[in-house]
């Protein structure tokens, strides 16, 4: 009977080995096939093959990776500019970044919504209100175009965010914010990052937030106002230190399938995070996990033809003047050195008034002059703060003031309470005066008795 049973089992194990040799081999972790409707990556499990996605159809051609490998500075700018605005089929607005979200944010499909600071899961319920979440700019509107169309409705850009991250980070350009404070999420009360002159989200944040950031220089440029990423980046070298030091893992992968059928274009810095290197004339690190693997494979290395004899501490680009190399094409336009904005007063105050909204006003540095933080909406309170009635000076007719505005009310004249007979009557009145107002109560029964 032992015999037997070895003997069944070896031809079981056999059967096993024949069949999984013509199965496709996926490596560990990896989603067999990544969903288009419904994100079904997961989040810190590193991506590590592009099997089961689209990237192969999307590819092709001159945009191939190992056409593009070919090309740095200007001309792959160029290149990849071309590939994703020709294939963005679909215009997203502002408000389909919030209602798409539990397709694109959600994690292994779950329909709930993965913050981007802290990747608290929120529902999609929770967006309701000041204490939930909301669609944060990673590349600030201030800094960028300065709307929500465009570059600041794109799917690929405007990522969910608790609503206190969302508005501590505000306006400030990425970067280490060494003894900074420490900020938190107001759903989950997990750690978001810290803040000081820079922003600074947790590690595993960081190269989704440089991938985005250069999808949007790419895809959008000036047409949005994107026209460096050193605008909202403490440097080159630190957004590309973040790409290498946070890669690409299965949810971002899913997110751009997933962002693909509705859009039909692709984060080819999520594909190809190898691309980043050449598009700045750097070399690629081959020791960097990325999904498609070229960096490990040694390829896509770049050898400048021109070396620069000064760089750019700020952005590391060239500034020798009257260089027209490739490796130079995209030169330092001259940084200024970034103001923390420390210094700041109001200006454009407007007090509210009893039926229109007021404005605490807009935050300018008073060492730069320019726009630090955008102002807030202070609310009516949709109703006047009335005085007592008061009896005019001809004895004929009651009136009252609103003590936060002008407006005046006339409502009662001597006649009418004088034909007030009935207590009903009174109360019938006040109620459609709209205040049980003590004193014009003791006005009716002075005027009645």
């Amino acid at each position: 009977m032992r015999k037997y049973v070895k003997n069944l089992v070896a031809s079981l194990l056999l059967v096993i080995f024949i069949v999984s040799s013509y199965l496709p081999i996926n490596a560990v972790g990896q989603p067999t096939t990544y969903s288009s409707y419904s994100n079904s990556g997961e989040r810190d499990v590193v991506a590590t093959t592009l099997d089961g996605t689209s990237a192969d159809d999307y590819y092709t051609g001159i945009y191939e990776y190992d056409e593009l490998s070919e090309l740095s500075g200007s001309e792959l700018l160029t290149s990849l500019r071309t590939l994703m605005s020709s294939t963005h089929t679909y215009t997203s607005t502002y408000d389909n970044c919030r209602d798409y979200a539990v397709r694109t944010d959600c994690e292994n499909e779950d329909g709930r919504v993965v913050t981007i600071y802290t990747s608290y899961s929120a529902t999609f319920a929770q967006y309701q209100g000041g204490s939930g979440w909301n669609r944060e700019h990673v590349w600030p509107k201030s800094l960028g175009g300065g709307n929500t169309s465009g570059g600041g409705a794109d799917l690929h850009h405007i990522r969910p965010s608790e609503n206190r991250p969302n508005s501590t980070r505000g306006n400030k350009r990425y970067g280490y914010a060494d003894g900074g404070k420490e900020v938190f999420g107001n759903l989950s009360s997990m750690t978001a990052g810290h803040y000081a002159s820079y922003y600074e989200p947790i590690d595993n944040v960081k190269g989704d937030v440089a991938r985005i950031c250069l999808y949007v220089y790419v895809r959008w440029g000036s047409d949005w106002g994107a026209d460096s990423v050193t605008e909202v980046f403490q440097s080159i070298d630190v957004l590309l230190e973040w790409c290498e030091m946070d890669p690409v893992d299965t949810w971002e992968l899913g997110r751009n399938e997933v962002v693909e059928g509705i859009q039909g274009n692709r984060n080819v810095f999520i594909d190809y995070p190898e691309l980043a290197w050449l598009l700045f004339d750097k070399e690629v690190p081959t020791d960097m996990v990325t999904p498609s693997g070229e960096a490990m494979s040694g390829s896509g290395s770049v050898t400048p033809t021109h070396k620069c004899e000064s760089k750019c501490e700020e952005c590391g680009r060239c500034l020798d003047t009257g260089c027209s190399e490739s490796a130079c094409a995209l030169k330092c336009l001259g940084h200024v050195p970034v103001c923390p904005h420390t210094n700041k007063a109001a200006e454009g105050y407007v007090k509210p008034g009893c039926f229109t909204d007021g404005y605490t006003g807009d935050f300018y540095c008073l060492d730069c002059g320019e726009l630090a933080a955008k102002g807030d909406i202070l609310p009516a309170k949709n109703k006047h703060n009335f005085s007592s009635w008061e009896l005019t000076d001809e004895g004929e007719t009651y009136v009252r003031h609103c003590l936060s505005c002008s407006h005046e009310q006339e409502m009662l004249t001597v006649d009418v309470i004088d034909s007030i007979e009935s207590d009903p009557e009174k109360v019938l009145l006040l109620i459609y005066f709209g205040s049980i107002d003590s004193a014009l109560l003791d006005v009716i029964y002075q005027e009645t008795e």
